[in-house]
């Protein structure tokens, strides 16, 4: 990876995913139907080679493989991702894994605290990122951050038989 940081939030600590963070509980995460029920990781088993893979894809490019750390115990928690393009803009993705720390607030801490600092370190115009419309939760956290609808792919994915939206939310930098 290209980016090397750690930033701290209220709460969370983001860095560098390391090899050593494919562990059996991040596994098994991404194999829990109710962790990833709205993401198209649903569709595969994983296992460490899977793991191992995904995490190789980052080498050797600019974007960024993100864990979420609670301060002060060094427990992951989740990861995130961010996408960068030629264009100025970044597309941003988050998994909170651990379902103990869901509705507490951590997922957005990790959010705000990564949306800043793309915003004051990167030379970024545009913040992206997407979701299900049944996915609540983070419609929400898109929107507490300041992001806002910019576009709908109409019955885009399906979910449980069901053709569902897929919502596009943006901010602009004040760069």
């Amino acid at each position: 990876m290209a980016k090397k940081f750690k930033i701290k939030g209220k709460h969370v600590v983001l860095s560098n995913f390391a090899e050593e963070d494919i562990t059996d509980s991040y596994i098994n995460w991404l194999n829990d139907s109710d962790v990833i029920k709205f993401s198209n990781q649903r569709f595969i088993k994983h296992d460490y080679l899977s793991c191992k893979k995904y995490f190789d894809s980052f080498n050797n490019s600019e974007n960024l493989f993100i864990s979420i750390k609670l301060t002060g115990s060094n427990k992951m928690i989740g990861t995130m991702t961010a996408y960068f393009s030629h264009h100025q803009t970044v597309d941003v993705g988050i998994m909170i894994g651990e379902k103990s720390k869901w509705g507490k607030g951590y997922g957005s801490d990790a959010w705000k605290t990564l949306l800043q600092w793309l915003k004051e370190n990167n030379n970024i115009r545009k913040i992206t990122a997407g979701t299900l419309a049944i996915n609540f939760e983070m419609l929400k956290l898109l929107e507490d951050s300041g992001m806002h609808l910019e576009a709908v792919r109409k019955s885009q994915e399906v979910v449980n038989g069901k053709a569902e939206d897929i919502l596009l939310y943006a901010i602009f930098s004040e760069n």
